[in-house]
């Protein structure tokens, strides 16, 4: 039988980290939503709807998605093309326009089908440690500045049932709770918005939240999330997706060909980090390997790709016993972005999918062949 590679996904853990999230969002005074973007997988879905009053999307296809799982759809994108407004409407429940402009060109046909308008404010808060992943980085394409505001006219205003707000990356509760701040500060010295708070039904401060600390709200976070709701009567929203599934998925590899060489190995696995795991090359993040055991003292062995690409390298590790072929190598922390960025770049097959649990056992919910991959480039 041929053995292939596999994204696992722990639902068992899955569930505990919602639990945690779910705790955090009720002692900030927040409602509890999963960004999609990350984790595009409805057959995990039952284990999430306990804990999460929604989802958002980052377009027309993410939000008939999240459709599926039949709470209300947010949809925030840079840019909507006119022939997806129809059916935005039709999957979302909300739908926030990055621009003053896109307000003006849709808000008006979106308010008429009775979905709820929003805006993205861009509040100029950094603290994401990469700037390719910091949404207020310089010349950043997403919100509407504050000094933009001026440009929002009345009626556009009256569009409006709530504006977005996300900067964060990697936040941790002094990171959100600096970014709230700084939000409660803009609307202090803004006369738009300081108008345009009390008048609104919800605010969502946005994705990047280090959910699963059991820590997250603290005093700090609360008290800031306190201030902002004291400037309106809006419900508040966050919408974390990478630490809310980060940990509860895996990646299992198969050891295809070790090339030795002095001093070190250079093992050739199945999959690859540019087609399955791409957070690792573009955020030059090291993956953390569960199995097999490491030692320092032991033989040191680079891990590298079956692509063609002479940096799809996943990392130099040292094992307690040197790999060979045909031995299994699994990475930890990969249950957000990597089925969700998947290429057929050389193409290389894409891993299974499995959810696991001790309820249901094993169940494999996506498997690929070469009918995916001939369907992908071929009309």
């Amino acid at each position: 039988m041929t053995v292939k590679p596999q994204y696992r996904i722990d639902l068992d853990r899955l569930e505990r980290t919602a639990a945690i999230a779910k705790a955090n969002a009720d002692r900030l005074g927040a409602r509890l939503f999963m960004a999609l973007k990350g984790f595009p997988l409805p057959a995990a879905f039952p284990t999430l709807a306990p804990y999460v009053e929604g989802v958002t999307a980052s377009g027309l296809f993410e939000s008939r998605l999240g459709k599926l799982m039949g709470k209300e759809v947010h949809v925030h994108a840079p840019a909507y093309a006119a022939d997806e407004i129809d059916g935005l409407c039709e999957a979302c429940t909300h739908i926030v326009f990055n621009s003053i402009g896109q307000l003006r060109e849709y808000g008006p046909a979106v308010k008429a089908k009775g979905l709820s308008a929003g805006l993205r404010l861009n509040p100029g808060f950094s603290s994401a440690a990469c700037l390719k992943y910091d949404p207020c980085c310089p010349d950043s394409r997403f919100g509407v500045m504050p000094g933009e505001l001026v440009g929002l006219s009345p009626d556009l205003a009256d569009l409006l049932d709530g504006i977005h707000v996300h900067a964060l990356c990697e936040g941790y509760a002094d990171d959100f709770a600096g970014m709230v701040e700084r939000l409660v500060s803009l609307a202090e010295s803004s006369p738009v918005l300081s108008a345009l708070l009390p008048r609104l039904k919800w605010v969502n401060l946005g994705g990047g939240e280090v959910i699963d600390d059991a820590a997250f709200a603290s005093p700090r976070a609360v008290a800031a999330v306190g201030a902002l709701k004291r400037l309106g009567r809006f419900s508040v929203i966050i919408e974390p997706s990478e630490y809310l599934v980060r940990y509860s998925g895996s990646l299992v590899s198969h050891v295809l060909d070790v090339i030795r060489r002095e001093g070190k190995d250079i093992a050739v696995l199945d999959i690859s980090a540019s087609c399955h795991a791409a957070d690792l090359l573009l955020f030059d993040m090291r993956a953390e390997v569960l199995s097999p055991a490491q030692s320092e003292g032991g033989r040191r062995t680079i891990l590298g790709a079956v692509s063609c690409l002479a940096g799809d390298v996943i990392g130099e590790y040292a094992f307690a016993e040197p790999l060979k072929t045909g031995d299994t190598v699994v990475f930890g922390g990969l249950g957000c972005y990597s089925f969700a960025q998947q290429s057929w770049f050389n193409g290389i097959r894409h891993p299974d999918v499995v959810l696991v649990s001790k309820a249901q056992g094993e169940r494999k919910v996506l498997e690929w062949d070469y009918r995916d991959y001939l369907r992908e480039f071929s009309r």
